[in-house]
């Protein structure tokens, strides 16, 4: 039968053999959440063992500090740890398997009966706890013992480099751990971010499974480490630079730190380190209504080399959050109190050096508002409630930490604004505030520039793709295309024979997958080809299409998707707001458009425009209307009932 609480009487003994110093307060795996209901279809049938667990158990007053260990996964919410009253700490804010590990002060325990509570937050989060095991050891010597010493060089040069190491037990759970050197490393469970490759962690002796890399462009290389107590092993990993980005560069537009946005954990000296460790090439802060210059820190971390940074905002109001950079040193914040688009888009605007606004997460509820909701969106049309004022360069349509339940949702959104007649492009970022919870740079941009020196990217170089569109939108894959192999992303194809030639080539490392290749026009699904992907690193997939010269003028989208990376080193996050209780994690990498000049008159010309035209010619003649629009595809259709329904 179910119950609110959990009430477990263990009578532990207390003196346990010397060798062992622990005792083992639960060793179930348990099942945490509210009776009748579920957070994700996984746990629909799933035993529910309690709301919020309290364990009882026999031990002894600690006249110095102990450690508990807490094995846990899925936690989104809030969790207190208290024992006999006292709180510890939480457990940690992430989804993936990890030891909580917290400190039991000296005097927390006392003879007899002791009362464990882990207590539940107000909403409802399915989690697993157990086992919880206590340490008659003090944290820093129970996470310790043994010491694994990493170098990781990237190939062919043999050189040492920034990375991402991620350490877990055989099982995949994040292994708690410790770090040298000081200063050149960020740690969290299971991870540390390595300015020169290069890191000295301390764990307790075990068995365990080590990966490394740098970011989508670079292999993760893998090794099975076996550590006895006392021992230093010694481990060389080499990584090898496995997706051609040659003409493109990595920006992350959407950064955060705790030192200046005042929530998540990455502090700017951290933050430093997981931005040249995920191998981005313009890190843009965007800290909540703050102007952040990254240039002293990076420069104090040690690797002003690997990045150019950007002065940016995350102009962050009660009406949606904007990107907006560059920003000069010395500018004025703008004002976050102001709800109205029509005044708040030019102060952006006018900020002194901003050349690029993004919307970010339009389908994020905050503050009671969604920017793409349907009380201020109409998804079919594209039509906006403040169009007039929709004065944005980008909308995001990746957000890996702020990701959607349908991964196409945000896209199909932004299809409907470009057949509104809007020209806005299409970009990927992190929005990571963390060192690890969301990995920075998982989503991420690509724009057409120089990247020949990541420390001294050409800015105005990038801000021109920025606002032409010229950018490729990645979150594990990368998708390019050309037609009739002289047209790229962003540019408007003309002068077009009756057959025009298609040609989508998806790439990705070995460590991800694609197993599906779509082509829209106008939003509307035209051809899809599935894939077969052995891991192949680079290029995936070269498909060539020949489709005949559309009746119109229409925007062509490629879109490669896979499936999701599961494995700690990687892992895709679940929906930040989720619609469907349905997880599917996918991978995703699609172009901006090439605008297709059907009829040659050198001009583009949205189902917006063409819709207008036919009623201008038409009016409301729905029979003439419809005779037109057979000529024409569903878009402009749509366009014109919205125009006889006004």
């Amino acid at each position: 039968m179910f119950s609110h609480r959990l009430l477990l009487m263990l009578c532990v003994a207390h003196a346990l053999p010397a060798f062992a110093q622990e005792m083992v307060v639960e060793g179930r795996r348990l099942h945490l959440g509210r009776q009748g209901q579920y957070e994700w279809e996984e746990n629909k049938n799933r035993t529910v063992d309690a709301e919020r667990l309290e364990l009882r158990f026999q031990s002894k007053a600690n006249a110095a500090e102990q450690t508990l260990r807490i094995w846990q996964r899925e936690v989104k919410l809030t969790w207190p740890v208290l024992l006999n009253g006292r709180k510890l700490g939480v457990l940690t804010t992430a989804e993936t398997a990890q030891e909580c590990v917290l400190a039991v002060p000296a005097g927390a325990l006392r003879d007899g009966e002791n009362v464990l509570l882990i207590e539940a937050p107000a909403s409802l989060d399915d989690i697993d706890v157990g086992p919880v095991v206590l340490m008659e050891k003090p944290v820093t010597e129970a996470m310790s013992g043994a010491r694994i010493d990493v170098t990781v060089l990237a190939a062919p040069e043999g050189k040492p480099t920034p990375c991402r190491i991620t350490l877990t037990k055989t099982d995949g759970t994040l292994q708690p751990l410790r770090a040298e050197p000081a200063g050149a490393t960020a740690v969290r469970p299971g991870v540390v971010y390595a300015r020169d490759g290069h890191a000295v962690i301390s764990v307790p002796p075990g068995d365990y499974l080590l990966h490394a890399g740098r970011g989508f462009e670079w292999s993760v290389e893998k090794d099975v480490v076996s550590v006895k107590a006392k021992e230093t092993k010694e481990v060389r990993m080499s990584l090898k630079r496995e997706v051609d980005t040659r003409g493109w560069i990595a920006s992350d537009s959407h950064i955060h730190t705790l030192t200046y946005s005042g929530h998540g954990d990455a502090k700017i000296e951290e933050r430093m380190l997981t931005i040249a460790g995920e191998g981005i090439e313009l890190a843009i802060s965007t800290d909540h209504n703050h102007h952040t210059d990254y240039a002293p820190a990076a420069a104090s971390a040690g690797v002003a080399e690997h990045f150019t940074p950007v002065t940016g905002n995350e102009v962050t109001t009660k009406h949606g959050h904007f990107n907006a950079f560059p920003i000069q040193a010395g500018a004025p914040v703008v004002d976050s109190r102001e709800e109205d688009w029509a005044r708040l888009m030019p102060a952006i605007r006018a900020t002194p050096g901003v050349k690029v606004i993004t919307l970010n997460h339009p389908r994020d509820l905050h503050s009671g508002f969604v920017p793409f909701g349907a009380v201020q969106f109409n998804a079919k049309t594209g039509k906006h409630r403040q169009a007039h004022a929709l004065d944005v360069d980008a909308i995001e349509v990746v957000t890996s930490a702020a990701m959607q339940s349908d991964i196409h949702l945000l896209y199909r959104d932004w299809f409907a604004l470009l057949n509104r007649g809007h020209r806005i492009a299409a970009v990927a970022s992190s929005d990571s505030h963390d060192v690890n919870r969301f990995i920075l740079g998982q989503g991420r941009t690509y724009a057409a520039a120089n990247d020949a020196n990541p420390a001294q990217v050409d800015l105005d170089e990038v801000w021109r793709s920025y606002q032409r569109g010229k950018l490729l939108v990645s979150l594990g894959l990368l998708c390019t295309m050309k037609v009739d192999d002289r047209f790229g992303i962003a540019d408007l194809a003309t002068g077009l024979g009756e057959k025009i030639k298609v040609e989508v080539a998806v790439s990705g490392p070995s460590w991800v997958q694609a197993d599906r290749v779509e082509l829209f026009a106008n939003g509307i699904l035209i051809r899809e080809q599935a894939l077969k992907d052995e891991h192949q690193a680079g290029e995936k997939a070269r498909i060539v299409w020949e489709l005949p010269r559309p009746a119109h003028d229409v925007h062509l989208v490629a879109i490669a998707t896979g499936p999701g990376v599961s494995e700690a080193f990687w892992e895709i996050p679940r929906p930040y707001q989720a619609a469907s209780k349905t997880f599917t994690p996918r991978v995703i990498g699609s172009t901006n458009p090439i605008w297709i000049d059907a009829d040659g008159d050198g001009y583009f010309q949205s189902a917006f425009a063409i819709a207008q035209a036919l009623y201008q010619r038409f009016g409301a003649d729905r029979e003439k209307l419809n005779e037109a629009l057979k000529r024409h595809d569903e878009s402009v259709a749509i366009q014109v009932e919205s125009l006889l329904s006004n």
